[in-house]
């Protein structure tokens, strides 16, 4: 039976970072099942899916590593009409979540409306301890207004049980496998020609923890120990605080070094694709590794990761692709990628396990889980 679904979250729509892709792929899947699916967000001018109903004004502040925004309080007549307006089945709120938008959504839920919480974090350091216990207690009341709790990891499902009190079932971040390969497969038909060979790429967000400056100490230690194959190369993909200091400690390097800033999401497949070698070098912070399974599915040849809770619970423990963030870091991550790209045999029997991940994690596996969520959390509401 079609349901009609509303996903809260405190953030913007107008960037896809990891929650947001994970709500955007789950909501298409569900769109496609031919449910109703709504989002009541955060400030949001230019969402990339129908439906979208901004709540509220945010504001950006630093928290567990990142910079993210935070709403300032919604409007209640606001969010009561958008309730009555549409009359949810579910509620699938985003945790952790601010009491002054998500938790004045749950305050106003209808009594018959099921409410689903997703964990999605995991403690960076101390302060975000402190700050998710906090949040706990701030939230304890609307949290009872919670059916069913949901993590994407174990690491998320400690820290809602460390913040919250509460336990739930391990679902996984969704990956459209189909849709990122046919993106990879169109960029090969359609772009220039390459013959570029052995290519690594990282992509992601230059701050501390999500390591880019690991990589670059794996690419000067390889250098001074004559490591990599002739031709070796490397692009790095993103922005942030970090990223004029790599550009200058890359200028000091032989190996050609490519800083391409900002990718589109519809460009990243291709990028991701032309890699021998995906680095993820996240030191920590991490509550699963979407950026990962999107590297497999996009076609990279070999996907390496640093060794944290949440890439580690993603790679099932693969310990070939999984190396070893601390101080030797730069000799274990050159010697790693050595390896990736001058042992054939190793290589294509990791990327054939790394490729045996997808149907885990592939969206209509994960949206036939939740649909059965949704079910539990309805029924305990109208029995």
């Amino acid at each position: 039976m079609p349901l009609t679904i509303g996903f809260v979250f405190d953030d913007t729509l107008d960037v896809l970072d990891g929650v947001q892709q994970h709500i955007v792929t789950i909501g298409e899947e569900l769109r496609r099942r031919g449910h109703d699916v709504h989002y009541l967000v955060g400030e949001t001018h230019d969402s990339p899916v129908p439906n979208t109903h901004p709540l509220s004004r945010n504001v950006m502040v630093r928290f567990n590593g990142n910079r993210m925004r935070i709403p300032l309080p919604a409007k209640r007549a606001r969010i009561r009409e958008t309730l009555a307006a549409h009359d949810f089945d579910i509620l699938h709120v985003q945790a952790p979540y601010s009491p002054f938008m998500a938790g004045r959504v749950l305050s106003a839920a209808s009594r018959h409306t099921g409410v689903v919480a997703t964990y999605h974090i995991a403690s960076a350091d101390l302060a975000s301890r402190v700050g998710g216990r906090l949040l706990g207690l701030i939230n304890a009341s609307t949290h009872r207004r919670v059916d069913e709790v949901v993590a994407v990891s174990q690491v998320a499902a400690r820290y809602a049980e460390q913040t919250a009190h509460v336990r739930g079932v391990v679902i996984p971040n969704p990956v459209d496998v189909d849709k990122l390969a046919g993106a990879a497969r169109a960029a090969r038909r359609t772009g220039p020609s390459s013959s570029e060979e052995h290519l690594a790429v990282f992509l992601g967000r230059f701050v501390p923890r999500k390591g880019a400056e690991l990589l670059l100490d794996a690419i000067a230690y390889g250098e001074a120990h004559d490591m990599f194959p002739e031709g070796f190369h490397v692009k790095f993909a993103g922005k942030g605080p970090l990223l004029d200091e790599c550009r200058r400690r890359a200028e000091a390097l032989r190996t050609p070094i490519e800083f391409l800033g900002f990718v589109e999401e519809e460009d990243k497949p291709a990028l991701l694709a032309s890699a021998d070698v995906a680095v993820f070098p996240a030191t920590g912070g991490e509550s699963f590794g979407i950026v990962l399974l999107e590297a497999i599915a996009s076609g990279a040849g070999v996907t390496l990761a640093g060794d944290n809770p949440g890439y580690r619970s993603t790679l099932l423990g693969d310990d070939d692709a999984l190396f070893d963030v601390g101080a030797d870091h730069a000799r274990v991550l050159a010697d790693r990628i050595r390896r990736a790209l001058v042992d054939p045999d190793w290589a294509q029997a990791l990327h054939e396990r790394e490729l045996r991940l997808l149907a885990r994690y592939d969206v209509g596996s994960v949206a036939d889980r939740l649909e059965e969520v949704y079910r539990r959390a309805i029924a305990d509401r109208r029995r």
